[in-house]
């Protein structure tokens, strides 16, 4: 199965970290691009949630499949429930997750698809999509790392000069 990853060091507790990625209406402050995020199931937080968000016209929902106290969990990523996230990807799950290594903490995300088209799929996921999904998760975890360390909505602006700093182009 494709995946795409992305991890980079951030600089609070543990604590302070797990506090905000077990808030499932904060990505609207750093997934680049969210115009909306909102919880669609009585549950707040745990394996069930689900929430809506938008990006522009787009509409997804994305439900809990698996919680980790403390440690992260993984979304999976759909339209209604039984449909792929968009074609042509048929199924896509989101691991977030906090890792320590060496006294330092972690945010490590993971976007893993399955893509349907048959070859066609596979030539257009080396060409086209697996690029652009890699570049999302990488965005998304680097705005991450600032809402985290700032408590602010991370900008296009922020972003951009976040990457600079890590000589991302």
């Amino acid at each position: 199965m494709p995946a795409s990853e992305y991890e980079i060091e951030v600089h609070v507790s543990r604590e302070e970290a797990w506090e905000k990625l077990r808030d499932f209406t904060a990505a609207i402050h750093y997934v680049p691009g969210l115009t909306s995020a909102e919880i669609i199931t009585e549950q707040r937080e745990g394996v069930g949630t689900s929430r809506r968000v938008s990006r522009g016209k787009q509409v997804l929902n994305e439900t809990i499949t698996e919680w980790h106290d403390g440690q992260g969990f993984t979304l999976r990523l759909h339209r209604g429930e039984k449909n792929g996230p968009m074609p042509p990807l048929t199924n896509a799950w989101y691991d977030y997750s906090l890792v320590e290594r060496d006294g330092k903490l972690f945010l490590s995300n993971r976007m893993r698809y399955e893509i349907g088209l048959g070859f066609f799929g596979q030539w257009l996921d080396k060409l086209v999509i697996g690029k652009v999904l890699s570049n999302a998760v990488r965005d998304s975890t680097i705005a991450q790392k600032i809402y985290y360390e700032t408590g602010s909505t991370v900008t296009p602006e922020m972003l951009r000069a976040a990457k600079t700093e890590l000589n991302i182009s």
